[in-house]
């Protein structure tokens, strides 16, 4: 009996230490992505009139209390850090699992990216936070392929990213933002740093066509919206740097009925300054954030988008 309890209980003390040294070693901004997801599913069902999908563009870039307190309606940001499309379409479908919005933003910065056939890494780990369902399976069989070790690694993530211990630092134990601060942000994650930054004129910007693995998710996204009479935004952000692919998006949102915002085209529209308005040369500050809430919220409320649909 003493040796059955003393093998169980080394196996226990094993698996637990794997179990922590994989979320020691995972990549640090995992810790706010896994926070910024219990967060949102923390909220009252049913409760936004308004969600916004996408990547750091978004979820640092999007004021939506600024969007409540100013025009009246619920939002929610939803967005998280790094995400490729198929990553923003697995957040977008999993938004909907609790939510019925009237009206979805989708941030387009890396509209031409798809995670497919690939090993892991922290976007797709981040994952974890979402639970099963039938979305997220298609979304791992998606990026992992047929490939078995990929799913070991997801769910042990020592195998995934053992290496990492070369760069274990302070910020490794770093409990990153709270789910509270998400809370109360309603997902929104601002800074007030300033970063001079310069816009480039994007009629200059070279135009590419989406890959046809964008398009399929795109198509999907269009599709569960007009099933669910859900109001469709895509938007692009500004940032010191060129977007490829405004025409395209503008031409797709013009055959799927939905709308298509580039605010490069929009600048002074919106009332955004490089000088004051970014934190770094790819994202906004709180100033631009809140500019950005109120150019988008005003431009749902002047067009009835939270009206009742057929």
């Amino acid at each position: 009996m003493k040796k059955i309890v003393c093998c169980i209980s080394c196996a226990a003390i094993i698996g637990i230490s794997v179990f922590y040294a994989g979320r020691l070693l995972q990549p640090n901004f995992t810790v706010d992505a896994f926070h910024a997801i219990e967060s949102f599913h923390s909220m009252p069902e049913n409760s936004f009139d308004v969600i916004a999908c996408g990547s750091s563009h978004v979820y640092k870039g999007l004021n939506v209390n600024e969007m409540t307190e100013r025009y009246g309606f619920s939002a929610y940001n939803y967005g998280c850090n790094w995400q490729f499309l198929n990553t923003t379409t697995l957040f977008f479908e999993d938004a909907l699992r609790t939510q019925s919005p009237k009206v979805i933003l989708i941030e387009t910065f890396n509209v031409d990216k798809v995670h497919e056939d690939t090993d892991l890494n922290g976007e797709i780990y981040y994952t974890k936070g979402i639970s099963d369902f039938k979305g997220k399976r298609e979304y791992l069989a998606q990026c992992f392929g047929k490939n078995k070790d990929r799913y070991l690694s997801y769910y042990i993530p020592l195998l995934a990213f053992h290496e990492n211990w070369t760069n274990v630092n302070y910020y490794s134990f770093d409990s990153g933002t709270s789910v509270e601060e998400y809370q109360a942000a309603h997902g929104f994650s601002g800074s007030d740093h300033i970063v001079p930054t310069v816009i480039s004129n994007p009629a200059t910007f070279e135009q590419k066509e989406l890959p046809d693995s964008s398009v399929r998710l795109l198509d999907k996204i269009v599709n569960i919206c007009n099933e669910n009479n859900i109001r469709l935004i895509f938007y692009t952000v500004p940032y010191e740097g060129e977007y490829n692919y405004s025409d395209a998006m503008a031409e797709y949102a013009a055959a799927n009925n939905c709308t298509y915002l580039n605010l490069f085209e929009h600048m002074d529209d919106v009332g955004l300054n490089g000088d004051t308005d970014f934190m770094d040369i790819e994202h906004l500050n709180i100033s631009g954030a809140t500019k950005v809430a109120d150019y988008l919220g005003e431009y749902i409320v002047s067009h009835n988008l939270l009206s009742e649909t057929d």
